[in-house]
């Protein structure tokens, strides 16, 4: 068996030198943990979500599952946590490292969530964006945001001179470059810049709502946070998409989202960070 890489949870991190990063990675009580474990003629997978204080039980993973071709299966959930310290296991592929149900607002205002879905399933092998005819995405919140010092501004045009002198504008079009930081004062561990690079790889990234794409070919930028721990913090430059015909889908896609639960979420539109309750 095989976890998607997109899956917004990590198994069987590599030791490496150095003391390890203590971020746990947090989550708002209605983000919907999307994992996909693809079986190649195994079954099923077995997964449990368990405490992490005491390794108790605290529910079964139900999967759903669509046949990619007549020798692969992809299964499939999505599941919330409340508050606490959890881990996801899976038969064969292990424990993932601890994740945290949260709800206190001020926290929550010091991440942002991103939520990403590729334009279609050809680009990979290892994952599906489509199933069924309906697009999912993967959600994976991080602690950080964008900073109004941070933002630059462009241009692509093309004039010409006139004969008199004067100035003349063929086409312009503005563009306008923030740098979203992913990490807080104590970092985070280095596969959240391996993730976010790979999220980027996407044709739909949607952050606290809003659409975004890299600028150019950027990609994160390593800033190590103490000598000798295995913690960082991640720059990465991204141009917001004002106008693009999937953030209809994506609105659709929330919209399915909020009528499928009665907890507490939080809003997509206005103050991005207050958690209200679903009628």
């Amino acid at each position: 068996m095989l976890i998607s890489p997109f899956t917004p949870l990590f198994f069987n991190v590599p030791k490496s030198d150095g003391i390890d990063s203590r971020y746990i990675q947090v989550f708002a009580p209605d983000d919907e943990i999307l994992i996909e474990v693809l079986s190649y003629g195994e079954g099923e997978p077995v997964g449990k979500i368990n405490n992490f204080q005491n390794g108790e039980l605290i529910d079964n993973i139900s999967w759903r599952s669509w046949a990619i071709n007549d020798t692969t299966t992809i299964y499939y959930a999505s599941i919330s946590i409340g508050v606490g310290v959890y881990t996801i296991h899976i038969d064969g592929i292990g424990d993932s490292q601890p994740i945290r149900g949260c709800y206190d607002e001020a926290e929550l205002n010091d991440t942002v969530l991103i939520q990403y879905s590729a334009r279609d399933n050809r680009s990979r092998t290892d994952t599906a964006f489509i199933i069924d005819g309906v697009r999912r995405y993967f959600s994976f919140r991080v602690p950080g945001g964008f900073k109004d010092s941070q933002w630059t501004f462009g241009v692509d045009n093309s004039q010409f001179t006139t004969p008199d002198g004067d100035i003349a504008e063929l086409y312009a079009t503005e563009r306008t470059v923030k740098k979203l930081t992913v990490g807080n004062s104590g970092g985070c561990p280095i596969w959240f810049g391996e993730m976010l690079n790979r999220i980027l790889c996407c044709a739909y990234v949607f952050i606290d709502g809003e659409r975004y794409a890299r600028d150019s070919s950027s990609v994160p930028e390593v800033n190590t946070v103490y000598e000798g721990v295995n913690s960082f913090v991640f720059s990465q430059q991204l141009r917001k998409i004002v106008h693009m015909q999937a953030d209809n889908e994506y609105m659709e896609y929330i919209r399915l989202r909020t009528t499928e639960t009665d907890k507490f979420r939080v809003a997509t539109s206005g103050d991005p960070f207050k958690l209200i309750k679903v009628k």
